[in-house]
């Protein structure tokens, strides 16, 4: 009889987890997707700190720990930005440059660019803009994170076809 009873608590808690499964997968995959956004949105500011704090100037371990950190991280992501720039300019799809260029714009060069002037630039709406720059945040989340950030590890609703 004990055997049954856990069996059964097995059987109850093995559905209720199978159940998360997709919301926890995707609860992960948003964050992830939430931190490159963040990251870029703070690319410039984060790129100063590391240029502009000297480790001379710094008497606390815990803010030169910080500095050190914020320096591998910085180099990291410049390294995957100059591979992204890479990965869409050798695409033949313009799209996939427009991408790079959204992202250059908008979170990289010095020079601050509202979103309409950089959708004139580029000869596109503001839903396009919206559409590439998730997209390229999408991208990077891939670069920055490997396999971790990939959407496909993600399991696939199935999609009926007609016949």
């Amino acid at each position: 009889m004990q055997k049954e009873k856990i069996a059964e608590i097995a059987r109850i808690v093995a559905t209720e987890v199978l159940s998360q499964r997709e919301a926890i997968i995707q609860e992960e995959f948003d964050a992830r997707y939430l931190d490159v956004k963040l990251l870029m949105k703070n690319y410039r500011m984060l790129k100063a700190h590391y240029a502009h704090v000297s480790p001379e100037t710094l008497e606390v371990d815990a803010i030169c720990s910080m500095r050190r950190k914020t320096g591998l991280m910085m180099s990291h992501v410049d390294k995957m930005l100059t591979a992204y720039q890479a990965i869409c300019y050798e695409s033949k799809r313009s799209d996939e440059k427009n991408r790079w260029d959204i992202l250059y714009l908008r979170y990289i060069t010095d020079e601050r660019i509202t979103i309409d002037d950089i959708a004139d630039r580029l000869s596109i709406d503001r839903r396009t803009y919206f559409r590439y720059v998730n997209r390229a945040m999408e991208d990077l989340a891939v670069l920055l994170f490997g396999i971790e950030a990939i959407g496909t590890w993600k399991p696939q609703k199935a999609v009926k076809t007609r016949a």
